[in-house]
Order: structure tokens, then sequence, then C-alpha cells
């Protein structure tokens, strides 16, 4: 792809993402934008048709104001006023998750992890030092001679 061409596709896109309106094209390329805009017919017609499009834009644009406090008593007319055993649940459930992730946990659940890793490691290393199982085998056969 030749330089002239890329400066095209780069003109064609800018206009395509930013509109008509030079002041909104980024600064690197608004210099070869008016550039490939003066060398091709197409890229007019692109522009015109932008513009066309940021007029209609314009035009058609609405402020939207909102009254807070309106809003407010709208919502407080169609929502129930009494709670549900939901509604109840949720909020002791919050409650609960919230004074467990207080600091006065942290060092239970860190001794816990500790202890419960303790646990697992000793089970998992533990090997006997004596074979116990000939011990039983003498023991119950000495016994079972004697009588």
């Amino acid at each position: 792809m030749s330089l002239e061409d890329k400066s095209h596709k780069r003109a064609r896109d800018v206009v395509a993402a930013y509109g008509a309106e030079p002041s909104a094209w980024p600064d690197e390329y608004r210099a070869d934008v008016h550039h490939a805009l003066s060398a091709h017919d197409d890229l007019a017609q692109q522009l015109s048709e932008a513009r066309t499009l940021d007029d209609y834009l314009n035009q058609s644009s609405i402020v939207a104001a909102l009254d807070g406090e309106r809003v407010a008593r709208q919502i407080a007319q169609h929502v129930s006023q009494q709670s549900t055993w939901r509604a109840r649940l949720s909020v002791r459930l919050e409650a609960l998750a919230e004074s467990m992730s207080s600091n006065a946990w942290k060092p239970a659940f860190a001794a816990s992890i500790t202890l419960s890793a303790g646990v697992a490691l000793g089970s998992a290393a533990y090997v006997p030092v004596e074979d116990w199982s000939g011990v039983e085998q003498y023991s119950f056969t000495m016994v079972g001679e004697d009588y």
C-alpha cells in the first residue's frame, strides 16, 4: 500500500469516525486529512455526507432535564413501603457479611488456615516408624497358645 493510499484510507477513517467538523479530528491527522480531501473527490463526497449527518444529529439533540425530587416521589408512590421477607433476609445477610469482613475475624481466619495446612501436611507426611501389624500377630498367637 502506497503512502498516498494510506493517507486516503486514514482520511476516510477519520471522517467516518469523527464527522465533518475539523475541530473534532485528532490534531496529528488534521493536516493529512485536509491534504487528502483536496486531492480526492470521493473524500469530498464523504465529507458532504458526514456534514449532512452532523446537521441532523445537531438538530435532533435533546437535553434531558430531570427533577430528582419528583422522580423520587413517583417511585415512592409505586413501590410498596412494606418490606417482604426476601428484603428483610437480604438486609440481615448483608449485615452478617459486613460483620464477617471486619478486622476482628482476620486473626481467627489466619489461624484456621495455618491449622488446616498443618493438619493436611501432617497427615500426608506421617509414616509409621515400626510395623505394628507383626506385633499384633504375635500377641494373638501367644494368647492362643497358652490356652
